[in-house]
């Protein structure tokens, strides 16, 4: 490439500026004008020539001075014919004449021998010598300066001074080597004497669990004597000699390595040291820059490092140390204080350092490249070798009473006696409901002191930090201090400008940062830190308390309108919740009290729940119960009616977990994360060539290492990182304006690669409640022919029982419990009356007529896994007690007396599913006028053995008015739509139908067992015929080349499908999952997330696990629980659905942009800073502050900008830095740049008016910068590489599919267009001010006016050029300009034509059919 330039430059092998014209011919030499002339030194004042005459007479109080002037005193008049010397020190006295004030033109300027030229034609116009004579070096008509010169006149041209040299010995220096001496002495005494100290700290080291664990074989103990849970016993774990950390294959997920450190009073004065030293180097650097602009001593420039190269040595040097101390504080920054303190048993220890392994979950992982595999293992293998991935966190370890601890992640970990270890503890107080109540009594204030002492005050305190400390934070980092290392070389380098603009740019940006982060901080802050105060019972008395003060096994009296600030369950009287805080769910949940019976009890499961309240949930109804002192006693009267026992705080309850889930997440990685990494170490290895052709062309000198810093920094944009994190931020902000909001934006690119959809059916695809459609009644095992709509004319027991059998509350005349319970009770028209304070009585109901009374007396709630309900219930009237179990009607059949269920039974209810009906069953039975005491000590199973069927209980569930739309634009979208629901098959099948899920035409299979282990029973959906084998029909295909057959399986189907391994080869038929459990949503989210990348939909109620588990989960509640969910939204529609695939695809498209921009400036910037060190030119410093300001910053914002497409594409955006889609984009438009631009300077070359005028930088200091722009290459280089710059971001700024058209982001339009019109007329436009800004086509005003431009002044400094000007001839400016349009359209055309268009699309699809497609593809 450099003999390229070599030759396109001169043509010659010389590479001499200036020495062939266009031709081949040698340059003739031209003259210069407006060169001034130097002193001439004469024995006497009477040598002068005439044009140097001093004044013939001063006035009266001056004299006449050796420098020509005159002066009132002579002696501090410095003679500049000295030099500098003492004048004993030459051999004769010579006097200067006075300074010439004109100038003189020098014919055939050579700058090999500039200066005896300008002195011979000085010479010449003073008479010393002859306007005939030719110039002859030898004899300029005086002679030359030399101390011993006795000639009548001499040439004051003093020998250039030496400059001062630093000798290193001064006392600044010998300040610096005693201080580096002593610290590196002290760190080493330290680290002996650390060393000695901690010569067994390995074996003091201890491991313990995050989760407490029960020991094998005891058994929960109960009432005072509750069982405490503690962590996984502390073991020995063997370590490296000099306490290194394991390594992380050696600490497993959710283990703990504790380490014990005491503080040393020499350990504080050598971290205070260290302290001092970072900002030391900080101080440092900036007394150099300093220095350099001549600010540390009186406004001389190197005034402390004696000159230049002194300066720029001392600053590599300097620089490169405080580089190396600053990673090693940055990577050891969370370990670095206990460096400085010794390491001790646990049991002494001051502070306890908590490690970690940090897993990492990539996301979409499989998208991999063989280099992006290759560097990910190399990472891999070193983050396991080191430890890369182990945490370490620094606690203060504190006492409460006589117990030692430490709080790490809001948990409380508690010194062990027996292990000498900590382990966080937690308390199991039963697990029965009779267990439970044994616990009634309370605490005493002893037993809760303790209990608080192990788990902690019920109270979750969030650290915000201050801003001012939240800026440090954020600024001590690698990325920041790569940003900081590269704005001390331009700080340095005289490049201050723009480094004040990129530094703004930066600390903007991270202040903008911080504060997004600290406000999000302060919301957690407010959503943790809840306390209020409560009734407790302590020491069996009631006591007002405040709520941190509870503890497991106390029981707290809760009245309306409280928030609960533990989980609990109810002892006695009913709660009516709103948990919409935990579960998104807008409905009440109303609270039962445990039962005087053994049933298990486990506040996770499904059943226990009825009887369970939870942290963070509101109580809006309290109601009394037959365990109350006396009836009608209230907090006021004694004994409260309603208490909960409290079983778990802080971060033990759901809201605990909750917050500590927000406030630690899972660290998850994009697939682009990854190749990002790969990406910068290609474009520091780009840079690095870009470093070695720099100091390589600009001449091996320290000069030259800045000069290839500038090329590195700029291949590397600092503006890099934050440029991917822009999409996000602009796609979070539009979908917050369509009421769907955030709470993590890395998943917002993962939305964009979303290609399966499941979705939640109530709620979710249909409305929120279920509308009555009627009642078909069973009698003697014969179904009726027609249902019935109103309630009120069916028998008696079963208005009874429809009008018993559900969990509904009255909240001040407002119906309060499951939607279809609510809609059921309401189409009977009964009534619950006020508690009466009957011991047997849950419940009293009365008919519409006032005829009829029934009392509850016997409840068991709705259990998943029992997928029914059952009640019994006294008739007031003749004292029969009724059983009623109503369910699912699978499940009613299967319970129900076998001869009292029809034959056609199940056929009719699936045709009513089939039809979209919800389908549920009434089983009854009557136990006659049975003592209710009785019906009290029956168990569960013996009240539903032996019932009748008595009836079908029949609601619709319309879908939502878009949802048919949403799913159609998904599907066009090329995304896979799934339903996961509760209900049962035929209904699933039938709303996937209706919403056009599964396509016209489709045959649906349906798949089903009993139970998990019985076999699956494969029938057609429509016929109910059965079907032995499944794959012929899997085996016909469409049109699409998919499978006509649509499968649909319940969950015992999956469930068995998962345990036999089936489920991978059928999971892409399956559409439709019914009677699935929230753990089943969980685990079918899974495997489809085996295959795709996953979304899930739901509204936040039994699907927040799946909503939590999936790539992708949208939450369709606006309730706190939506926090759980990477995405919410207020809106209830799965329109949102649309929104936010619309959203993710553009905001990666529009990253990608950013991404591509930036790198496409950085190549441009590299072959910019080659080109021009290689020409030995640097363009203006103007043009500099333009394309790092104006273009780099505005232009990457307005890309940024792009509009949303309308519509779901039918793909989706590349997620591949490293794709062959980006690498075309990128390195196409690259070369195309490179193309222009060498053909530019060919054109600039070819021209006979450039060539004897090249720029010939000889005699410039190449570290004066900015005096290298004022040529023609300097000027040709800037025009057109500030067309790429610019024409980048309409380049990238093409939507593809995914964003608007290219003319609707209105903000680049106008920049775009701006910035082009700027540069065009800076280009074309004749010498004027504003292009002299620039430096181009511009000159010295009398140089431009002899060119023939009429300018006023210029106002502009004087040019660095010996022609004085760079204007280009208008022929040639135009020619330039059309060039690069030609550069502008052919960069359009490759982008919208090859990469994006018709050619790229052909050869992808060629490509596809060579080496096969790797895609997976779906049926939509």
């Amino acid at each position: 490439m450099i003999n390229l330039l070599c030759g396109l430059k001169y043509s010659a092998p010389t590479c001499v500026a200036n020495s062939v014209d266009a031709a081949g011919n040698t340059c003739p030499l031209v003259d210069r004008s407006g060169l001034s002339c130097p002193v001439l030194c004469v024995r006497d004042f009477s040598n002068c020539p005439d044009a140097l005459q001093p004044p013939s007479k001063c006035a009266a109080d001056e004299q006449l001075c050796d420098d020509g002037a005159c002066h009132r005193s002579c002696d501090a008049v410095e003679n500049p014919c000295l030099c500098g010397l003492a004048a004993a020190d030459v051999g004769a006295t010579y006097k200067s004449c006075p300074v010439y004030a004109g100038t003189v033109t020098v014919q055939h300027y050579d700058p090999s021998v500039k200066q005896e030229q300008i002195e011979f034609a000085c010479a010449q116009e003073w008479g010393l010598v002859s306007s005939n004579a030719t110039f002859d070096r030898s004899d300029t008509g005086a002679a030359v300066w030399a101390a011993n010169e006795t000639a009548s006149a001499m040439w004051g041209d003093c020998p250039l001074a030496q400059d001062p040299e630093l000798t290193f010995t001064e006392s600044f220096c010998l300040a610096f080597y005693g201080i580096i001496g002593a610290e590196v002495v002290l760190y080493l005494l330290w680290h002996v004497y650390k060393s000695i100290r901690e010569r067994h700290a390995a074996r003091m080291r201890r491991v313990c669990s995050q989760s407490p664990t029960t020991a094998a074989g005891e058994q929960p103990l109960t009432e005072k004597d509750a069982k405490v849970q503690s962590g996984t016993s502390s073991i020995d774990i063997p370590m490296s000699i000099g306490g290194s950390v394991p390594p992380a294959s050696r600490l497993p997920s959710g283990v703990l390595l504790l380490r014990g450190f005491k503080n040393d009073v020499a350990g504080t004065l050598m971290y205070c040291l260290t302290l001092l030293s970072t900002a030391g180097w900080i101080v440092l650097l900036a007394v150099i820059v300093s220095d350099y602009y001549g600010t540390v001593r009186g406004g001389v420039a190197y005034g402390l490092l004696a000159n230049s190269n002194t300066s720029m040595a001392v600053f590599i040097f300097v620089w490169h140390l405080a580089a190396v101390w600053l990673i090693a504080m940055v990577a050891a920054k969370r370990r670095l204080r206990n460096y400085f303190r010794i390491e001790c048993a646990l049991p002494m220890a001051n502070v306890v350092q908590v490690e970690e392994r940090e897993d990492e979950v990539i996301m979409t992982q499989g998208n991999q490249n063989r280099l992006t595999e290759l560097v990910s293992s190399v990472r891999d293998a070193a983050v396991r070798r080191f430890g890369l991935d182990i945490v370490a966190e620094s606690c203060a370890a504190r006492l409460a009473g006589r117990h030692r601890y430490f709080e790490y992640r809001c948990t409380r970990y508690v010194l062990s006696d027996k292990t000498g270890s900590f382990e966080c503890h937690s308390f199991v107080l039963g697990d029965t409901h009779r267990s439970l109540l044994e616990c009634r009594d309370g605490l005493s204030t002893a037993e809760a002191q303790e209990r608080q002492a192990q788990i902690g005050e019920n109270f979750i305190g969030v650290f915000v930090p201050s801003f001012p400390v939240g800026l440090m934070q954020e600024l001590f980092s690698f990325f920041y201090l790569y940003q900081l290392m590269t704005m001390w070389v331009w700080f340095y380098f005289n490049y201050y400008k723009m480094a004040l603009v990129q530094m703004g740019v930066i600390l903007i940006s991270a202040n903008i940062k911080v504060f997004i982060r600290l406000r999000s901080e302060r919301r957690i802050k407010g959503l943790a830190e809840r306390r209020n105060r409560c009734r407790v019972r302590r020491d069996g008395a009631w006591v007002e308390l405040d709520t941190a003060e509870l503890a497991p096994g106390d029981v707290v009296a809760v009245e309306a309108g409280m928030e609960v600030m533990c989980d609990g369950c109810v002892l006695q009287g009913e709660v009516v919740a709103d948990e919409s805080s935990l579960t998104g769910e807008a409905m009440p949940v109303r609270k039962l009290p445990l039962k005087r019976d053994d049933i298990a009890y486990d506040p996770q499961s499904s059943s226990s729940k009825a009887y369970s309240v939870y942290s963070g949930t509101r109580v809006l109804q309290c109601t009394g119960s037959a365990y109350a002192g006396a009836a009608g006693a209230g907090i006021e009267g004694g004994e409260p009616q309603t208490q909960v026992l409290v079983l778990r705080t802080r971060t033990g309850t759901d809201k605990g977990k909750l917050i500590q889930r927000i406030l630690f997440p899972t660290r998850y990685s994009f697939v682009l994360d990854e190749q990002l990494r790969v990406a910068i170490l290609i474009l520091l290895a780009y840079g690095g060539v870009g470093f070695s052709l720099s100091i390589w062309l600009m001449g091996h000198d320290l000069t030259s290492w800045l000069y290839g810093t500038f090329v590195l920094s700029q291949t590397l944009p600092p503006l890099l990182p934050a440029a991917l994190v822009i999409g996000q931020s602009v796609a979070a902000d539009r979908l917050r304006r369509q009421h769907i909001y955030c709470v993590d934006l890395p998943r917002i690119l993962c939305a964009a690669k979303v290609r399966v959809f499941l979705f939640d059916k109530t709620g979710t695809l249909t409305k929120e409640g279920l509308e009555y459609y009627g009642v078909q009644q069973i009698a003697a095992g014969q179904i009726a022919g027609e249902q019935q709509q109103d309630m009120q004319q069916l028998p008696a027991h079963l208005q009874i029982g429809f009008a018993a059998c559900h969990a509904v509350a009255d909240l001040d005349g407002q119906l309060i419990g499951n939607p279809v319970d609510v809609e059921q009770f309401r189409q009977t028209g009964w009534r619950i009356q006020a508690r009466r304070g009957d011991a047997h009585s849950l419940d009293t109901l009365t008919s519409p007529d006032g005829r009829t009374t029934a009392h509850v007396v016997r409840r068991f709630e709705f259990e998943h896994a029992r997928q029914s309900m059952a009640v019994a219930v006294q008739d007031a009237g003749t004292g029969h007690v009724h059983v009623f179990v109503k369910g699912s009607f699978e499940r009613i059949g299967q319970l129900a007396r076998g001869g009292s269920v029809p034959a056609d039974y199940d056929a009719t209810a699936a045709a009513w599913a089939r039809r979209g009906c919800y389908v549920l069953a009434l089983a009854h039975r009557d136990l006659g006028a049975a003592d209710l005491g009785d019906v009290g000590r029956m168990t569960r199973a013996q009240l539903e053995a032996g019932c009748d069927l008595a009836s079908l209980l029949l609601f619709r569930n319309n879908l939502k008015e878009d949802t048919a739309q949403a799913i159609a634009e998904l599907r066009r979208g090329d995304t896979r739509t799934v339903m996961v629901t509760g209900d049962t098959a035929m209904t699933a099948v039938y709303v996937a139908r209706e919403c056009g899920m599964v396509p016209e035409n489709s045959r649906v299979l349906l798949g089903e067992s009993k139970t998990p282990a019985d076999e699956i029973q494969w029938t057609d959906a429509d016929t109910r015929e059965p079907v032995g084998d499944i794959q012929p029909c899997l085996a016909e295909l469409g049109s699409d080349g998919f499978p006509t057959t649509e499968l649909a399986v319940g969950g015992a189907a999956f469930e068995r499908l998962c345990a036999t391994g089936e489920i991978g080869a059928l999971l892409p038929s399956i559409r439709v999952f019914a009677r699935m459990t929230p753990g089943g949503k969980v685990e079918c989210a899974k495997w489809h997330m085996r295959y795709a990348v996953t979304a899930m939909c739901g509204d936040g109620g039994n699907d927040t696990g799946a909503l939590r588990a999936a790539h992708v989960g949208l939450a369709l509640s606006d309730a706190e629980a939506s926090i759980v969910s990477p995405f919410s939204s207020s809106r209830r529609s799965i329109g949102a659905c649309v929104a936010l695939l619309r959203e993710g695809r553009s905001g990666l498209a529009t990253s990608f942009s950013a991404f591509k921009f930036l790198v496409n400036y950085a190549t441009t910037m590299s072959m910019l800073e080659i080109v021009q060190f290689y020409f030995s030119v640097i363009v203006p410093q103007a043009v500099w502050i333009m394309v790092d300001s104006i273009i780099s910053v505005g232009l990457l914002l307005a890309v940024t900008q792009a509009r949303t497409a309308r519509r779901l594409a039918a793909s989706r955006p590349t997620a591949r830095l490293l794709g062959a889609h980006t690498l075309a984009s990128i390195w196409g438009q690259t070369a195309i740049n490179y193309a222009f631009l060498y053909g530019a300077m060919a054109l600039l070359f070819a021209q006979g008016w450039f060539r004897c005028h090249e720029f010939d930088s000889r005699d410039i200091d190449t570290s004066l910068w900015w005096l290298l722009g004022d040529n023609y290459e300097a000027e040709v280089i800037s025009i057109v590489c500030l067309f790429q710059f610019i024409n980048a971001a309409g380049v990238y700024n093409y939507g593809y599919r995914y964003r608007r058209a290219w003319a609707t982001n209105y903000l680049l339009v106008l920049v775009y267009a701006a910035c082009l019109a700027v540069v065009s007329a800076v280009t074309l436009a004749d010498p004027n001010r504003f292009g002299c800004l620039f430096r181009i086509n511009c000159g010295n005003t009398p140089t431009v006016r002899a060119l023939g431009y009429g300018a006023a002044s210029l106002d502009v400094s004087d040019y660095n050029s010996p022609i004085g000007h760079n204007v280009l001839p208008r022929r040639f400016r135009w020619t330039l300009w059309g060039l690069c349009v030609a550069n502008i359209a052919v960069c359009l055309a490759y982008e919208k034509l090859v990469v994006l268009g018709p050619v790229g699309r052909r050869v992808k699809a060629w490509w596809a059919a060579r080496h096969g497609d790797r895609k997976l593809r779906l049926k939509l």
